[in-house]
This record gives C-alpha cells, structure tokens and sequence, in this order.
C-alpha cells in the first residue's frame, strides 16, 4: 500500500508572475525539507502542479495537511514589509491555497525520480480525486480502495478543509510547526513572540481538533493495512 498526493494550485493564473515564480520556487525548497521524514519523492510539473509519495501511508493526510500550511501561510518577499506595517500580529488572511487529493491503495510500478511517470491504484485514486475537486469549494479529499472508510472519514476531512480555507497567515505558521511536532518555547523561539501567544495562535487555529483527525487517521490506516 501507498500514500500518492496529487495536487494543483488554486487560481494560479491569477497570481501574479513575479509572486508566481517566487512561490514556485519556494514550494519546491519547502518539499524538499519533507523529503526523508515525510516524503519519499515528489516532482512539480505544469507549472502550478504537484505529485508526492509519503514515506508510509499512515503520513498522507499530516502531510497534505503541512502542505496546505505552507500555503496559506506564504507571503510573497516583496509584501512583507508592507503587510506588516499594516497588520504587525499577522491576524489577515491570504489568498494562497492548493488542492490536494490522497490516494491510498496498491501500485504498479514507480520511478522515484520521475513520480509522475508511475502507475496504479493509488495514483489513480488520488487523480480521480483531484478532478472531482475542480469546480468545487472543497480543496482536501482522502479517497482510498475502501469506499466503508471514505465515508466514514470524509466529514472529518470536509470539516478540517473549511477550517483551512479560513485560517490567517499566522494560524497557517503555528499548525506548519505543529504538525512537525516542534516543541512551543521552539515556536516562540522562530516566530519571535511569547509562549502565552503560542497558545493563543493555537486555540484560533483549532489546532486539538486538527491533531486529533490527523492521530485518529495516522492509527486507523495503520490498523487498516494489517
């Protein structure tokens, strides 16, 4: 069994080219800092798409979920200085998102240096999924061999995904170091504020409840595959 994400970013062709290229390339760094300990590969392509294979299965949503984070958390380098004079906290909300499908099951075969060149279950799962995202609202879809577990999952993941869509750029941050289970004094430390506002940023983002779908996930796949 695999974990194959497949994921394309959301109006794209609205962003503007220089904050465009920017984001591209700091897409790329930031997936290669998930290599090793939740990626085993991944490749972008078209210019505003993306396919990656977790380590292991058990990965796949804590990974679209960081993913995601790095999203809505990303600021285009020529913003910054003007966003933060006007809102210093970082309490806004960005324009920035992708969507993302999981495909769990079986492959065929996969070129680990060219992932899109791989087939099988898993990877038509996940690009089944992503075209049933087009058009629509949703940007998060878990989509496995077993329809019993989709159902049973995709509230869960319908909810987590509206509460995505609505975290500020500093929500985003805060769930990006959770999720990688960093400690909170070093949070605080990398994002220059107070334990006390640590906490804070955790509470408006819901952070137990995302925690807590992405243990119960991480443990039923786990079980799943026995």
């Amino acid at each position: 069994m695999e974990a194959i994400i497949t994921g394309d970013i959301v109006s794209s062709q609205n962003i503007e080219p220089v904050h465009r290229e920017q984001l591209f390339k700091k897409l790329d760094v930031f997936l290669k800092s998930l290599k090793n300990n939740y990626l085993s590969s991944y490749e972008t392509f078209r210019g505003d798409s993306l396919q990656c294979k977790t380590i292991v299965p058990e990965l796949a949503l804590r990974t679209a979920i960081l993913i995601r984070a790095f999203f809505r958390a990303y600021i285009p380098e020529n913003t910054k200085s003007v966003i933060n004079k006007k809102n210093k906290k970082g309490y806004f909300s960005t324009k920035y998102d992708i969507r993302l499908a999981i495909g769990i099951g079986e492959v065929d075969f996969i070129d680990e240096k060219k992932i899109s060149s791989s087939d099988g279950q898993a990877f038509r799962l996940s690009g089944e999924g992503l075209d049933s995202l087009k058009n629509t609202s949703q940007h998060l879809l878990v989509k496995t061999a077993d329809h019993n577990f989709d159902e049973q999952i995709e509230p869960a993941v319908l909810l987590v995904d509206a509460l995505i869509q609505k975290w500020t750029q500093n929500q985003a941050i805060l769930v990006l170091y959770k999720l990688q289970q960093m400690k909170e004094d070093e949070i605080a430390a990398q994002l220059q504020i107070s334990q006390s506002a640590v906490t804070q940023r955790k509470k408006t983002a819901e952070w137990y409840a995302v925690e807590k779908l992405v243990t119960y996930f991480e443990k039923t796949i786990h079980n799943w595959q026995k």
